[in-house]
């Protein structure tokens, strides 16, 4: 099996999984943390149009689309994306939404003002060519917004996985979960290993490919644990703390 293939089966099996979650993130405030954070990293311009992908089920077309941009989401996964529409229909969103590849765009140059990314590109076994798609979709002046996480640069560094084991079996202590709670957790591990940007330090890694593909500007905030997270993911995640890089075309 192909590996974009094998990433893609595996996410269509944790759909319902993320789901769930992002409902406990829209009916707390998370919502209107990470609201904030977009709009004050957002062009000065404005967003009319918004690309969100790799969209999940369907957390930013919601907050986004209840503030009044038009958001289109995209995913490789179709689980992913009925429940999108599940979910946006229940908010009263009028989002758009398809079946995607985030690495393979189908939309014309320059038709987005802002594209954004949550915890996707470490998924993607082609984020050069990702970045560089989302830089010809924007319109000049659009930034994209990139929000993601070392998720498991721990698997190549001896001492930071032993902080992980510590850390994780502290919070299964605390909360009853383990640190990453998926369906198959077996083959997250396994792909885990196997995925590009598991190695890299980031966001450092992705400002150098902005500028590589073309971007005039790019600017990281390398920790914004304190602005969306909640209690159990700052201390579940405090080895691996969610980042935000952007560029502007």
């Amino acid at each position: 099996m192909e590996l974009n293939d094998r990433i893609k089966s595996f996410w269509e099996g944790e759909a319902q999984v993320y789901s769930t979650s992002i409902q406990d993130e829209l009916k707390g405030s998370q919502k209107s943390a990470w609201l904030k954070l977009i709009e004050d990293n957002a062009a000065s311009g404005g967003a009319h149009e918004v690309l969100d992908t790799g969209c999940g089920p369907g957390f930013f077309p919601i907050i986004l689309g209840e503030r009044g941009y038009h958001v289109t989401g995209i995913d490789i996964t179709e689980n992913m994306i009925s429940c999108a529409r599940e979910n946006a229909e229940a908010y009263g969103v009028n989002a758009s939404f398809a079946t995607m590849d985030c690495q393979s765009l189908s939309f014309r140059d320059n038709s987005f003002d802002l594209v954004v990314s949550r915890n996707i590109t470490w998924t993607l076994n082609d984020p050069r060519k990702a970045y560089a798609e989302w830089y010809r979709v924007l319109k000049p002046g659009g930034r994209v917004l990139v929000f993601d996480a070392c998720w498991y640069l721990h698997l190549f560094n001896e001492e930071l996985h032993e902080q992980y084991l510590k850390n994780d079996e502290r919070v299964k202590q605390k909360y009853g979960r383990p640190t990453h709670n998926h369906v198959d957790q077996a083959e997250e591990n396994a792909l885990s290993k196997l995925l590009f940007m598991s190695d890299k330090k980031r966001p450092v890694w992705d400002m150098e490919q902005m500028l590589s593909i073309g971007f005039k500007k790019v600017f990281a905030e390398a920790d914004i644990t304190d602005r969306v997270w909640d209690d159990f993911a700052r201390e579940a995640y405090a080895l691996s703390p969610q980042f935000l890089v952007g560029g502007e075309k």
